[in-house]
């Protein structure tokens, strides 16, 4: 190999590792871009998540209830006009019917599927169980309300309605809030307390 061929071989290879070099760089380079851009989003995302004020007022003999959801912000979401929200019931424990299953008891299902708390939902468009109210549209400052009937114990439980009643009186509802906009998705779990409407 001549003199000449060496320089033109080591040229090669000082040029092939400038350029997987060159490569890597610009690979890293754009795993950190992605990455901060996805960190950016979450961010954004994060600022987005809508405010919600919520009361509910029932009733002297507690027998209605009517639950209000005032959308107050962030401003941010003003750009995206309205959004659609839906509104759901949580139970006091997420973990019910998660234990063994004895001989002649509720399914998990059925026990997870009873609203474990004292009001469930009238308003129009509820489901079955009163779990869940469809979902409407909502803009920045404005408000909906739904209605609200009280629980009764599940079928299957030697509880009366009076018991019942009683170990929930001063519970509060536990609200679970879906809001979607242009392609984004917020849950936002509240827990707004009853407040009984003062007779005449």
């Amino acid at each position: 190999m001549t003199t000449t061929d060496t320089i033109a071989a080591l040229a090669l290879a000082v040029a092939v590792v400038a350029a997987i070099g060159s490569w890597k760089a610009a690979r890293n380079a754009n795993g950190a871009a992605q990455t901060l851009s996805r960190i950016e989003q979450q961010r954004l995302h994060a600022d987005l998540t809508p405010h919600f004020r919520c009361t509910i007022v029932a009733n002297e003999a507690c027998s209605t209830a009517m639950l209000w959801v005032h959308l107050e912000g962030p401003p941010g979401l003003l750009s995206h006009g309205t959004i659609e929200i839906t509104a759901s019931l949580r139970n006091d424990n997420p973990h019910r019917g998660d234990g063994p299953q004895l001989a002649g008891a509720p399914t998990p299902e059925e026990v997870r599927a009873h609203i474990w708390r004292p009001w469930k939902f009238s308003a129009y468009g509820r489901d079955d169980t009163g779990r869940t109210v469809a979902p409407q549209q909502l803009a920045i400052r404005e408000w909906t309300r739904y209605g609200l009937t009280p629980t009764t114990p599940p079928p299957w439980s030697t509880t009366t309605a009076d018991v019942w009643h009683r170990d929930y009186a001063n519970e509060p509802v536990r609200l679970s809030i879906t809001a979607r906009s242009k392609g984004s998705e917020w849950t936002v779990p509240l827990e707004v307390p009853v407040t009984i409407e003062a007779g005449s």
